[in-house]
């Protein structure tokens, strides 16, 4: 597993993530919300980077790696 920052052929919904995307708002959905962005569990952020391990997510109280998978835009 590499851990260099931002590789390139990781995706959030079929989006290939870019560095044009470092800021962007994303919903972390998690899996017994089955994927519905609504669920009361569901907590926004902004995309720092990413690695093979996943997206490195500022929520309101910390920055987490997040799944690519437990991703929505917006």
């Amino acid at each position: 597993m590499s851990l260099e920052d931002n590789p390139s052929g990781f995706f959030v919904e079929g989006v290939e993530l870019t560095e044009e995307h470092i800021g962007s708002k994303v919903t972390y959905v998690p899996r017994h919300a089955n994927g519905d962005a609504s669920h009361k569990d569901c907590e926004g952020g902004t995309i720092k980077r990413w690695n093979d391990g996943g997206v490195f997510v500022d929520y309101v109280r910390n920055v987490c790696r997040t799944d690519f998978a437990d991703l929505v835009w917006g």
